[in-house]
Parts: C-alpha cells; sequence; structure tokens
C-alpha cells in the first residue's frame, strides 16, 4: 500500500535524523571524557579517535529507542501539520490501517537494534577497551575475536572470555622451557579468581617430551601469575554488553555457582523485551501528532518527545529500584515500565480515533 509505505519510510528517515543528531553529540561527550586521559602511555589522540568510533554501535543502541520516539513525532508530525494525516483519514483510511505501518516501521528498527547489540556490540566494546587499556599499558598483548593472548613469563596464555566477577572461560596455558620450546599445554573450562593467581577447574595438561606426550586431567589446580588487572579488564565484559546467548550462560553459571544473580537476570530480561520498548515508543508518538498537534510547532513537538523519553526513563528507573527493593520477578519488572507506556499508547490512541476523522468508519470495520 503507497500510504503504507510513505508513512514507513518517513518514520524511518526521522528516527535516523534524530539518531544521528543524539549519537553525534554523545560520541563529543565520549571525545571530550576521553581527553582527561590523553598522554596516559601510548593513548593519543589517534587512540582516542579508534576508542570514540568502536563505540558507535554501543551510543546507537542507547540512544535507539529516544531516537525513534522523536523521529516518529517529528516525521508524523510533519505530516500532521501539512494535513496529510487528516487526508488519509479523510479518504476513508481508519486509524487503524495508520497505526499498522507505524508498528511495521518501529518493528523493523527494533529487530535490527537487537541485531546489532546482540551481535556487533560484544565485540565493539571488547575491542574499544583494548585499544584503550593496552595503549595505556603498553603491554604486547595480542586482542583476536577469540579472546586475548599474552605472555606471563615463561608462560603464553589464551584467555576466551573474562565474565564480570572475574570468572574467566577457555583458559590455554602454554608454558615454555629455558631453550624457548614447548614443555607443556594446559586447557582449562575455567578459573575462579583467587586472592592470588586462579583456580582452574575442569584441567587437562599434556606434558611433551622428546619420546612422547603424557596427559593428565584434574579436577582443579592453582595458577600463580603476574597478570596485570588493567590487562585483564579488557576483556571483563559487563552484562549490559553481552550477547543473550553469553548472558544466558552466565546465569546457569551463576546458578549452578548459587550466587546471586538479581541484576544479570533483569539485565537478561531487559534485553530480551528491548525490541517491545521500540516499538511502543513509536506508537505513543503517534497520539502527539494527532488532533490539535497539527498546528503545533516541531519544537513543541520535539519537547514533547524528550519529555516522553524522560517519563520513560524515570518510570523504568523507579520500577527498578522497588522492584528490587521488595525482590519481585525480574520478568515482571522488566515488562512493567514497557506495558505501562503501552497501555498510555492504547489509550490515548482510544481517545483520538473517537474525537478525530474516521473515528466512526474505525469502529465499524473494527466491529466487521
Amino acid at each position: 500500500m503507497i500510504i503504507s509505505r510513505y508513512i514507513i519510510r518517513t518514520i524511518h528517515l526521522g528516527t535516523f535524523t534524530a539518531l544521528l543528531a543524539l549519537v553525534g553529540l554523545g560520541l563529543i561527550f565520549l571525545f571530550v571524557g576521553q581527553l582527561d586521559d590523553l598522554g596516559e602511555g601510548q593513548y593519543d589522540i589517534l587512540q582516542i579517535t579508534k576508542f570514540v568510533v568502536l563505540s558507535v554501535p554501543r551510543k546507537v543502541v542507547e540512544f535507539m529507542p529516544l531516537a525513534v520516539l522523536l523521529g516518529s513525532i517529528l516525521g508524523l508530525g510533519a505530516l500532521a501539520s501539512n494535513s496529510e494525516i487528516v487526508a488519509m483519514q479523510a479518504s476513508g483510511v481508519s486509524l487503524a490501517k495508520l497505526v499498522s505501518p507505524v508498528i511495521q516501521a518501529a518493528a523493523i528498527i527494533a529487530v535490527l537494534n537487537f541485531l546489532l547489540a546482540d551481535w556487533v556490540v560484544p565485540d565493539s566494546e571488547t575491542y574499544a577497551r583494548s585499544v584503550k587499556n593496552l595503549a595505556q599499558e603498553e603491554t604486547s598483548a595480542l586482542i583476536v575475536r577469540e579472546g586475548l593472548w599474552t605472555k606471563d613469563e615463561s608462560r603464553i596464555l589464551h584467555i576466551g572470555q573474562l565474565l564480570p566477577n572475574g570468572v574467566a572461560r577457555d583458559i590455554e596455558i602454554y608454558e615454555l622451557d629455558k631453550q624457548g620450546k614447548l614443555h607443556s599445554v594446559l586447557k582449562a573450562e575455567r578459573a575462579i579468581p583467587l586472592e592470588q593467581g586462579w583456580e582452574l577447574q575442569q584441567v587437562s595438561k599434556s606434558v611433551i617430551s622428546d619420546q612422547k606426550m603424557e596427559t593428565v586431567s584434574y579436577d582443579q589446580i592453582l595458577y600463580e601469575g603476574n597478570l596485570s588487572l588493567q590487562l585483564l579488564e579488557v576483556l571483563m565484559i559487563e552484562p549490559r554488553q553481552m550477547s543473550t546467548r553469553d548472558l544466558r550462560a552466565y546465569l546457569n553459571f551463576l546458578e549452578e555457582s548459587k550466587l546471586d544473580d538479581a541484576v544479570e537476570r533483569l539485565i537478561f530480561w531487559q534485553k530480551l523485551f528491548a525490541p517491545l520498548s521500540i516499538i511502543v515508543m513509536c506508537l505513543l508518538a503517534f497520539p502527539f501528532v494527532l488532533g490539535s498537534q497539527r498546528q503545533g510547532s516541531s519544537g513543541q513537538r520535539l519537547l514533547t518527545g524528550i519529555l516522553l523519553g524522560l517519563a520513560f526513563v524515570v518510570v523504568d528507573r523507579l520500577v527498578i529500584q522497588l522492584g528490587t527493593q521488595f525482590e519481585i520477578n525480574a520478568l515482571v519488572i522488566a515488562l512493567l515500565p514497557i506495558m505501562t507506556f503501552l497501555g498510555l499508547a492504547l489509550y490515548l490512541l482510544a481517545r483520538k480515533q473517537s474525537q478525530g476523522p474516521g473515528g466512526e468508519l474505525f469502529f465499524k470495520r473494527g466491529q466487521a
């Protein structure tokens, strides 16, 4: 339908414009903030620029809900100001058919944003931290997609992933003799941080000699190394920057270890419901461009969008604080702010459709 494609294109264009402005502003503040660390080790302007560029995916994900809200209000508001929405309704297009492309446009953005947050942000944030921390420490460690390679005295270590509590997964330790030849290979499923060193668990150690190679398995052994905490922070992934698959695995680990997982479980549900929040933000924008908003300026619409965005953030933070304090189920805490604003959007739409042109037609078609 031509009208649907037109509305979808308008929302996408408005969202892109708002996102460009918000992300650009966020990157400027990030760049200025990084100047405080300028000159530490080899952390120069080039390294700061790399850090900021690698932070773009995270900024896009962070600002996307607000960008959708502002872009939808400005884009659809322009249609309302030109009386295009009124003309559509007067020509027989019901409010339901106008809302449908709004939801479709938001759903496309929501899926793309979820894929960006799940597939791109974990790697980009790891590389961003590696650029900064390794430049400041001036170490020879190597960051690759599968983890970190570094040297600890006569041992070469590969760390696959470092979780927020310092627990490492997929560790390989290659020990060299005095001649620089490979002496042994140790592989461990995980490593638990201690006051000094790590406790390696589910360990397989292979000792190599001229004649043969012997492999021994251990439930756990102690590794005493001299790894820098700053170096390990390069791989330490915050729960909000994990993919849903890795976060699910981390929750399983916390559950098996009988550790508190309330925060991580809440973050997991918030990540799953993030696409729904984008759809709600877009749907919430539509009632504010109907009726009296046809006469409103773009500045008024922008202020309305900012206030709605702030209201969502305040309600979200308030629900999280109260829910955590009273130990409410994480699923309920994550869903409650979204459902609250979804109810508000549906209520405003119901009022607008009963007042504006095409309201009766909407009712009749809904009953049919």
